[in-house]
């Protein structure tokens, strides 16, 4: 005859275990509630309960009172609510992630959700964490989940978690457009827009190219004048504009140093012009023992922004198109160190109106609404779309928010500032006559 020793848990034992663990859960509100309990029973004991109630009355006032104590209050109870939703939300999951639970190590607030600072347990990687964003995003009720590792260590993951759409509905001015503005250095980043958490994007075009893509009204104008509205501030830049359209980039003519409009001669000859320029340049830079420009040696640097690109590369007359798009690719290949950097636009640079020998020369690329994901991959690169950063999903009506893809190496979604028509005039106003002080000089230096 045998006995099993195997005893099951009564209901006590279940009652007990499940008192622990929500007392555990809500840890940091019952050692508040047992410090405030215990020092009004004791000093009840010697001072009488309304002297005792008024002095902790007083001294709770006090610490929310003062700006950094309440902060620290603050976070201290927003850190334990969000260690229960975030353990809760792993409660019902059979994962590597649930079994060994990541620690929260801070919380913070921004303009549309809340951000978590975890620390992944041995033996779990952010990859296997990535596959519980749906699954938190329902739970908690965001509009998405997005999870990125700490620069400085791998075992630490930011958790932003978006309550709502951080652009929908919302126009960010140029932030340069208040105040005074003073000329700036185009050696310097210049700001273009506002990332997801609220913080300013800085873009540098120091040896990179910049391709702007999307559809007609997503916002590759807006993102141009932004561009040229920063350049127009720096004492040393010149700026040579090109406008299929003549219309999008006219205003800017008195502060740039060449213009081409809807004339494809026109537009080759500037480009040869350009290409001596780079020329003079090297030369220079051979006698001063230098394989690139520096800030160091006072020359401008020459931005092109050619606007509507496929119209010059993709022109009716082939021979011309193809002189154009030759002279263009050797000036994106060789200008960089020069101190020669290029801002295009096309609402779908395919093959057939940029060919991919340029385009795969450009490093730097923003790609806003596509119809479709094709066409998103086709301004961010081959894969992206699939890995989730597909400008296929922005809005309609998200005009000028778009995909960036930076210094990161990862796409970020931004929105880029607004610029309007009578803050553009009032830019060419106040730096026309610096551009024009500048016009008997030899634009290469």
């Amino acid at each position: 005859m045998s006995t099993n020793n195997t005893t099951e848990p009564s209901m006590t034992d279940e009652i007990i275990e499940w008192a622990t663990e929500e007392l555990w859960a809500f840890k940091v509100e019952v050692a508040v509630l047992v410090i405030l309990g215990g020092a009004f029973y004791e000093g009840s004991r010697y001072l009488g309960y309304w002297p005792t109630g008024v002095i902790l009355g007083g001294l709770i006032g006090s610490i929310l009172t003062f700006s950094q104590t309440r902060h620290a209050v603050g976070r201290l109870f927003r850190w334990s609510s969000w260690s229960r939703r975030f353990n809760k939300a792993l409660d019902s999951q059979d994962s590597v992630i649930a079994k060994k639970r990541p620690t929260l190590i801070q919380v913070e607030r921004f303009n549309c959700g809340v951000r978590l600072t975890l620390s992944l347990a041995s033996g779990t990687s952010l990859e296997e964490f990535e596959k519980l964003a749906s699954y938190l995003a329902v739970h908690f009720g965001a509009r998405e989940v997005r999870m990125d590792r700490a620069k400085t260590n791998a075992s630490i993951v930011v958790c932003a978690i978006y309550m709502q759409d951080p652009f929908e509905g919302k126009e960010f001015t140029w932030t340069s457009a208040k105040g005074v503005r003073q000329p700036t250095s185009a050696w310097d980043p210049i700001p273009i827009g506002i990332d997801r958490d609220g913080n300013e994007v800085k873009l540098s075009l120091i040896e990179r190219n910049l391709l702007i893509g999307g559809e007609p009204g997503s916002g590759k104008s807006v993102a141009l004048n932004v561009v040229i509205a920063n350049l127009a501030q720096c004492s040393d830049v010149a700026v040579h504009l090109f406008d299929a359209k003549s219309v999008e980039l006219e205003a800017w003519t008195q502060i740039a140093a060449g213009f081409v409009g809807p004339n494809i001669d026109d537009a080759i000859a500037q480009l040869r012009r350009l290409r001596s320029m780079m020329e003079d340049r090297y030369r220079f830079l051979g006698q001063q023992r230098a394989r690139k420009l520096h800030r160091k040696h006072r020359l401008n640097l020459i931005v092109v922004v050619i606007d509507e690109l496929p119209f010059y590369v993709a022109n009716p007359d082939r021979s011309k198109a193809r002189e154009f798009g030759d002279i263009l690719g050797d000036l994106i290949a060789r200008g960089r160190a020069a101190g020669i950097i290029f801002v295009v636009a096309a609402q779908k640079p395919s093959a057939d109106t940029l060919p991919s020998a340029i385009r795969d020369l450009i490093n730097l690329r923003l790609a806003f609404r596509c119809s479709t994901k094709e066409a998103s991959d086709t301004i961010l690169g081959g894969g992206w779309a699939s890995a989730g950063f597909s400008a296929a999903t922005i809005g309609i009506n998200n005009r000028g928010v778009g995909w960036l893809l930076g210094e990161s190496g990862q796409p970020e979604l931004i929105r880029v500032y607004l610029i309007d028509d009578v803050t553009i005039a009032q830019i060419v106003e106040e730096n026309s006559s610096r551009f024009r002080d500048k016009e008997g000089e030899d634009q290469w230096n």
